[in-house]
This record gives structure tokens, sequence and C-alpha cells, in this order.
């Protein structure tokens, strides 16, 4: 199976820090990888550079072997992106959040895009909150919506920032229940940026270790597991 998603020799600095050093690497299809390291050190950067977000300053990201830069390649893959935060806003209500990218550009008719979201929005357990607003809600709650939102335009890719960051191991365990079905059930290639080793294992198809600006660690999360890396002490 080939790589779909290649980082090819991609390097950024922030104020003369270098963050990601001519990086290559790569993400098959249809799996759950996850992107492991510390706090600082660019996981979030690839994410951003994948939704268009930043540009490196070299190197290019090739998807099915087509540059990112090429217009078409943006066109014609769906691309999704589920915040450290959520970012829901609070002058919108949930199923309007939800909706809110397909009803600015136009998509569908009104009645087919509530009905999805709706539909989103009960296959994540979520539909009783629909007419609140996100600040009502737990934190576990607003990043299913979040993760609803990111849904709706049915993405090939779907990118994922610290998903579990201020959640309990109970809310951890649904987001992490809500990766793997996807998984099962859409043809979907999930990246998962994030610190949580425990969580890191628990649902990926491959785990890679982002130190020192490249990746030089990317296996299996039972290969990983029994390396011997610093960054996965807690866990030995």
């Amino acid at each position: 199976m080939e790589n779909n998603i290649y980082f090819s020799n991609i390097s950024k600095s922030f104020d003369g820090k270098i963050v990601l050093d001519n990086l290559s690497h790569g993400f098959k299809l249809n799996q759950v990888h996850v992107i492991l390291g510390k706090s600082g050190m660019g996981k979030s950067v690839l994410l951003k550079m994948l939704m268009g977000l930043m540009k490196p300053d070299s190197g290019k990201i090739l998807i099915n072997n087509i540059n990112l830069d090429d217009i078409k390649i943006k066109e014609n893959i769906k691309i999704s992106y589920v915040f450290q935060f959520s970012a829901l806003l609070n002058s919108l209500t949930v199923i309007d959040n939800v909706t809110l990218y397909l009803d600015e550009n136009n998509i569908d008719t009104k009645e087919n895009r509530l009905k999805k979201a709706y539909k989103l929005l009960n296959d994540l357990g979520v539909e009783q909150s629909a007419d609140k607003i996100p600040s009502d809600l737990s934190g576990g709650m607003r990043k299913r919506v979040a993760i609803a939102r990111s849904l709706m335009i049915e993405p090939e890719i779907l990118l994922y920032d610290e998903p579990t960051a201020e959640l309990d191991q109970i809310n951890t365990k649904i987001i992490a229940d809500i990766i793997k079905e996807l998984k099962k059930n859409s043809p979907i290639t999930q990246i998962v940026v994030t610190h949580d080793i425990s969580f890191a294992l628990a649902i990926a198809d491959t785990i890679s270790i982002l130190d020192e600006g490249v990746i030089n660690l990317s296996d299996s999360p039972e290969i990983i597991k029994k390396t011997n890396h610093p960054l996965l002490d807690p866990i030995a």
C-alpha cells in the first residue's frame, strides 16, 4: 500500500528556532496514524501545513503523488480538522455550528443539511444538545460536536489536534471509541496529534514519534511500546 500523504523534506523555523528539520514521512490510506511527541515539537505544525493554514520554509507535501500547492488537489481532496479546544462559536447553537460550513457555502438543501447534522450528533451521542450553545456543554461533549462538524463534509482525511486535551479518562475513552468506529465504518485517513501515550496506543495503526524536528521512529503500537525511546518512559 502506497503512502497517500507524504511530507517530503519539510523544514520550518520560527524566530530562528528550527521546529521541523528536513522531515520526510508518509501516511497510508484508511488508517489511524498518531504523531506522538512533547509539546512544542511541531506536531500541530504538520497538521496546519496539511490543512493549508501554514506553509513550510522548504519541502513539499504530496497527496496521492500530487503537490498540495496544486490548486486542483484542494478542490478534489476533502480535509477536515478537529481543533484542540473545539473552536465552536458560542453565538450559535450546536446544530448551527455543525451545519455552518455547508450553510455558508450553500451546499445541499437546508433540510438535508439539518438531517445530516442531526444524524451525526445522534451517532456521537449529543443530539439532545442540538439547541444548546457550546458554552453550556462539557468539554467532552464540545469535542464530540466538533467532530460532528468536521464530518459534515465527508472528509477523506481527518486531522485531530490534541483531541483529549483537558478531558477526563471517561471522555478520553469516548473519543478513542469514536476514532476506532470511524476507521471501521468509513474510508477516512485519520491523523491524530497527541502527547497522551495511553490514548495513542489505544487508537493507532501506526505511531510516529516526532523528536528534534524529525520522525525517525514509526511503527505499530506493539513495536513502539517495546522500544526504549525516552518519550515512552511513562509507560515502561
